[in-house]
Order: C-alpha cells, then sequence, then structure tokens
C-alpha cells in the first residue's frame, strides 16, 4: 500500500507541475537550432546533481527528489569544454563565436543564454577576446554576440 501511495503522490504532483507549467521538456527536445544543444549528442556528459571544476553544462533541470530527497533541486547534463559545443558557460580557456536565448535550457524555469564555444586561435570571429590574443577587425552584428541586440565580434589573431 505505501508504495502505491507514493506511486500516486508523484503521479499527481508530475500532473500538478505540469498544469501549472513548470514541468521540465525531455531532454530530448529540440531546441529549434542549427547546431545542437541536445544532451544526448554529448555522448560525453552525464547528469549530475554539480559541476565539477574543469567541466561545464549543457542543460539543466529541476527534478523533484533527486539532488534533493526533500524537494526539488536542479541537475546539470555535464560535458567536457570543446570546440563547437553549445554550453551554458563559458570555461576559462575558451571562448565563444554566438549566444542565443532559449527558454527552459539552461534555466529550467525560463530564458537563459547558451554559448557556443570556441578554442581561441588566430583567424576566428569571437565574442570575446581571450588572454594572449588581440584583434585585427572588428563588426558590430545583430544577434550574434548579443542575442537581445548589436554586439561586437573580433577577428582574432596572436
Amino acid at each position: 500500500m505505501g508504495r502505491a501511495r507514493q506511486a500516486m503522490s508523484r503521479l499527481i504532483a508530475t500532473a500538478i507541475l505540469m498544469v501549472a507549467g513548470l514541468a521540465v521538456a525531455p531532454a530530448t527536445a529540440a531546441h529549434g537550432a542549427d547546431q545542437s544543444t541536445e544532451p544526448a549528442a554529448q555522448a560525453s556528459g552525464f547528469w549530475a546533481c554539480s559541476v565539477p571544476s574543469g567541466y561545464t553544462y549543457t542543460a539543466v533541470r529541476r527534478q523533484l527528489n533527486v539532488c534533493n530527497p526533500g524537494g526539488f533541486a536542479n541537475s546539470y547534463y555535464v560535458v567536457a569544454p570543446s570546440d563547437g559545443v553549445w554550453t551554458c558557460t563559458v570555461p576559462s580557456g575558451y571562448t565563444y563565436s554566438s549566444v542565443r536565448r532559449q527558454l527552459n535550457v539552461c534555466n529550467p524555469a525560463g530564458f537563459a543564454n547558451s554559448y557556443y564555444l570556441r578554442v581561441p586561435q588566430a583567424g576566428i570571429w569571437a565574442c570575446t577576446v581571450p588572454p594572449g590574443f588581440s584583434y585585427s577587425s572588428v563588426r558590430r552584428q545583430l544577434n550574434v554576440c548579443n542575442p537581445a541586440g548589436f554586439a561586437n565580434s573580433y577577428l582574432l589573431v596572436g
């Protein structure tokens, strides 16, 4: 009887969250861009309750009784940083060439930015100029380095 009651409680909680619009979309849901942000595309990734040093994450979801036995807490889809991956943070030693604002990807309850990681090297356009690099040209573009307006991109040299 205890298991049935617990299962029913979880079912009711899930239904309430879905009706309230707080349920998180499955990690395999499409995010509507040419480069994938789907955790399934990150073969080396894993879900964790925190992000270890030296790693980043590509998605976050808020779940009941997973990372907090008494309530809701965030889980992160953790990946090693690499060139050409959309992530929720920009790790040290990397730059990014594009930003997009998405719903329920890097913030389970709203909008947040995702960054297209790049290993800094001469000849790429980047949204920041990393330490040890300079730039030879700058261009102001709409919705590239700022998902809601204009921002500069820099042609790296170094």
